[in-house]
């Protein structure tokens, strides 16, 4: 190959060079005075100026010329278009989150939490931009800034300030986000949305009262993290911004003055006629109700229940579209605002270990509007006969023909308000996480207690997987991907057009 052959291509690698040097000072580096861009235009002029040298007879107009300014022309419109591009995307940023479980959108419940704000709220987050945790926090805090105006944010790094990370007791291992309205306070145990959301409503709550749990019946108890118990939907609950207590109906006239709302949840004995009467004069003075009961077992509120315009049918629910036909699965629900919250459906199915039908009486009591909430598929049944043969088969005339419905609410004016569910397994640990579980539970006794504002499709567990690099690891793929692979191979290009049009 000739020596202005070689003076061409080392022209055209410094014409590729001197693209690199512009994309680096805008892109990777932002600085002119960099060491990387400075090294890049002194190669890139001294390619040129070689071809100049080598090829200095040659016409200036002439073919090759021609195509070359052709291409360095085509080469400063592509890069103009990508600058324009970089622009348009940091100034107005939109991002479309394609993961399975939507993991990086907010939830129903976080937009509505974020839009109600009534208060300025702060958020102060000890971690410093080193720190793997960063990068995540600062995203989700920024989505959440999207939707509100009453939010503001500081990022304070724990090593540069010890005297406030000392002044609020902040540890390594313990919260280190703290929301503040007012003279509230929160603190997060972790950076999750559900975390930071919970915190946002414990901070902006009005007057807090309590949600009851009756317990002297066989009841779950509040505490138990078994299998049986409801620790973890009373911790959600806790989390939502909800005071919880334990009472003993028979050690009570009336209902404690900060009584929000009672649940009663899945009681193996019977209420006296006492605790029955008081929870109905209760609830027809404007009280709430959640009421979970199982088949087979009496309550001592059926009689109450019909009067409120509901039936508890007599009766277990078969299946047959579940794995085991005496799990109850709701396929389809009500247009309510439990089933759903802020127009979004309740698209999850809910699971209803050994459930008994709940239904709207045949006749309305006077007052009260009754809804059925959940239903089964069409093949469901609720079987009256006995399962203890283990053979079971659907009795025209006997059986309660499916769909068949789970679950009901019932209100009477603006204050009373009551649902009842054929099951209370659903609501325990054991069961509480699958599927619309946790939500259709939180959702009642959010309903009930007459705090739409909480009623949602809450944050999915997040199971995505982050990558998290360094500084020197971003700055080294972002040289490898828009600098280094680009531009290698348009000189590659350019030496085999070169090499061509010389032969």
């Amino acid at each position: 190959m000739s020596l202005k052959n070689w003076g061409r291509i080392a022209g055209l690698f410094g014409v590729v060079v001197l693209f690199s040097a512009v994309f680096n000072w805008l892109f990777v580096t932002g600085s002119i005075a960099s060491a990387a861009v400075i090294a890049r235009f002194t190669v890139g002029a001294a390619g040129i100026a070689f071809w100049l040298v080598t090829n200095r007879g040659d016409r200036p107009l002439g073919r090759g010329a021609f195509y070359g300014a052709v291409s360095a022309v085509s080469a400063l419109v592509l890069v103009a278009a990508l600058a324009g591009i970089n622009y348009i995307v940091v100034k107005k940023a939109k991002s479309w989150d394609l993961t399975k479980d939507r993991i990086f959108t907010l939830s129903d419940q976080t937009i509505g939490v974020l839009k109600g704000l009534k208060e300025p709220v702060t958020v102060q987050a000890f971690f410093s931009g080193s720190e793997p945790e960063y990068v995540e926090l600062d995203s989700r805090l920024r989505q959440y800034k999207a939707q509100t105006d009453k939010l503001s944010v500081e990022f304070v790094d724990p090593f540069k300030h010890p005297g406030r990370v000392k002044d609020l007791n902040i540890s390594q291992s313990g919260p280190r986000v703290i929301v503040k309205s007012g003279n509230k306070e929160s603190r997060a145990k972790e950076i999750s949305e559900e975390a930071l959301t919970n915190a946002l409503i414990e901070v902006s709550r009005g007057s807090t009262k309590k949600i009851y749990f009756t317990k002297g019946h066989g009841e779950h108890a509040v505490a138990d993290n078994t299998e049986r118990g409801l620790k973890l939907f009373v911790d959600n609950l806790k989390g939502e911004g909800y005071q919880t207590d334990e009472i003993v109906l028979a050690e009570h006239k009336e209902m404690p003055a900060d009584a929000q709302a009672l649940v009663v949840a899945g009681p193996v004995a019977a209420f006296s006629d006492g605790e029955a009467k008081l929870v109905k004069d209760w609830v027809e003075k404007g009280g709430k109700l959640v009421a979970m009961v199982d088949p087979r077992t009496q309550s001592g509120l059926e009689g109450a229940i019909e009067g409120w315009g509901m039936h508890v049918g007599k009766d277990e629910v078969i299946d047959p579209e579940a794995q085991n036909p005496e799990i109850a699965i709701a396929q389809s629900y009500a247009e309510h605002p439990i089933t759903q919250p802020r127009s979004s459906p309740f698209a999850l199915a809910t699971i209803f270990p050994i459930a008994r039908s709940v239904s709207k009486s045949p006749t309305a009591p006077s007052g009260w509007t009754a809804t059925e909430l959940a239903k089964t598929g069409e093949r469901a049944w609720g079987e009256t006969g006995s399962l203890s043969s283990g053979q079971v088969k659907f009795d025209p005339g006997q059986d309660l023909k499916g769909p068949v419905s789970l679950a009901a609410s019932s209100t009477k004016g603006t204050e009373s308000r009551v649902v009842v569910i054929g099951n209370s397994l659903f609501a325990a640990n054991g069961y509480y996480r699958l599927s619309g579980n946790r939500d259709f539970a939180l959702n009642a006794v959010s309903w009930v207690a007459k705090e739409e504002s909480r009623i949602s499709i809450r944050p999915k567990q997040r199971q995505g997987n982050h990558l998290f690099l360094s500084a020197e690891q971003k700055r080294t793929m972002t040289l490898f991907a828009f600098d280094l692979l680009p531009f290698g191979m348009l000189f590659a290009g350019l030496v085999v057009w070169q090499t061509r049009k010389s032969r």
